[in-house]
Formats: C-alpha cells, sequence, structure tokens
C-alpha cells in the first residue's frame, strides 16, 4: 500500500513536470521601442535641472544616448555616448564605450565613472517592466529594444 502510494504522488509529480516545467522555462520577450524609452519619465523629467534635451537613438546592436548639461554659470555642453548591451548571469549590463562632450573624447577614468553610475539607472528603469525571471539575451535594432527572459 505504502509502495502505491509513493508511486502515485511521484506518478503525479511527472505529470506536473511534464506540463508546468516547459511553460515556466518559455521564453517571453519584452519589446522596448524607441518612442517609449524617448517618452520614459527619466528622459522627459530627468532628475537633476542641469540635464535637459536628452534623447536615445538605437542603433543595431548600440544606443547612442545624447543629452545637454547647463551648469551655472557656464555655457550649455553637448553629452553622448555609446552604450552596448550584453547578458550575463541572467542580468544585463552595459558598457558606455565612447563618450564625448562638446565632441571631445572623455578619459578612461571618466568611462569607468560612468559605466558604474548607469548599472543602476537601468536597473531601476527594467524594475516593474519584467516579472521575476531570467535575461536571456537582449538585441537591439534601429527601432527597439528586445529582451528575452525566463519567467519564474
Amino acid at each position: 500500500m505504502k509502495t502505491r502510494k509513493i508511486a502515485l504522488v511521484l506518478m503525479l509529480f511527472v505529470v506536473f513536470a511534464a506540463t508546468v516545467v516547459p511553460t515556466l522555462a518559455a521564453d517571453s520577450v519584452l519589446t522596448l521601442t524607441e518612442d517609449e524609452i524617448n517618452s520614459a519619465y527619466f528622459i522627459t523629467n530627468t532628475p537633476r535641472r542641469i540635464v535637459t534635451n536628452a534623447a536615445v537613438d538605437l542603433q543595431p546592436g548600440q544606443a547612442v544616448v545624447s543629452l545637454t548639461v547647463t551648469l551655472r554659470g557656464r555655457d550649455p555642453l553637448a553629452v553622448s555616448g555609446t552604450v552596448v548591451p550584453s547578458v550575463n548571469n541572467g542580468r544585463i549590463y552595459w558598457s558606455v564605450t565612447t563618450a564625448s562632450v562638446d565632441g571631445t573624447t572623455v578619459s578612461d577614468a571618466l568611462l569607468t565613472q560612468i559605466n558604474t553610475a548607469i548599472s543602476s539607472a537601468w536597473r531601476n528603469y527594467v524594475r516593474g517592466k519584467l516579472p521575476t525571471g531570467r535575461v536571456t539575451a537582449i538585441t537591439l535594432s534601429d527601432t527597439d529594444v528586445q529582451i528575452s527572459y525566463q519567467e519564474r
């Protein structure tokens, strides 16, 4: 009798696993268009008043972020940077590969500081847009960002 109950429980578990696990492991895709990104609150209402004219230009495999920075008592500075995404251990990481201020390329030390600062900003933007799970891929085109993920 005990063996039958164990066998029945195991069989139910196998049936459950066969029907539920493929559903849980299926990839889903979140698509963010360039227009959605550029109309996001942190682009249209940047947290710092010194930043204006923020915009994101999606390109295949990368994004170009441009903005104007106006420090008190100084002329406005045109700032731009090229960012490239990667996926590591189920998370998206962005790396600024080049950045410039008024057409002058910034130093490697400043590039490192920029990379450190943007990691938390991206996490905060994506939070709430993706359900709990693991990112499996990210693809950028001229018009959108597609994030493939497995829900938990």
